[in-house]
């Protein structure tokens, strides 16, 4: 039986208290056909671990409707993750809006890299090992932190 680390229910956890309101139905963590077919963060490990959520970017009513609230999101999980602070390496990348950012290539370090990486709807948060166990908060502004 597959199983979410624990970094991503946190991650999760957070957001549902923050936008309790949030359109959840692009949301989603274990992998679809499609992606069982090629190599995916949303498959299940060999211990039956998944590594990544997506986040539906509609974060409410009002002012939450729209996707500034989803970039400010996606913007400062990118923040934490080159920030050093602990568990700040639990982030592997985050794509949103066709753009990638990860701590893969030096001379775009958590910088949004823009392309064909889809995920228009939702946000897309993968997660290192690291996360597996690590259930602590990710102290972004978003949650008041």
């Amino acid at each position: 039986m597959a199983v979410l680390c624990a970094g991503g229910k946190r991650l999760r956890s957070q957001v549902d208290k923050k936008f309790p309101t949030r359109d959840r139905r692009s949301d989603g963590w274990i992998g679809d056909a499609a992606h069982s077919a090629r190599r995916s963060d949303h498959n299940p490990d060999k211990n039956g671990v998944v590594y990544a959520i997506d986040l539906d970017e509609n974060m409410g009513v009002g002012i939450f409707r729209n996707g500034r609230t989803a970039r400010r999101l996606a913007n400062e999980l990118l923040e934490y993750a080159k920030s050093g602070k602990p568990g700040s390496d639990r982030i592997k990348y985050v794509v949103y809006e066709n753009s990638i950012a990860s701590g893969t290539y030096r001379s775009a370090w958590w910088k949004w890299r823009p392309g064909n990486w889809g995920h228009e709807a939702h946000i897309h948060v993968s997660f290192t090992e690291k996360a597996r166990y690590d259930e602590r908060p990710f102290p972004l502004p978003i949650f008041g932190f």
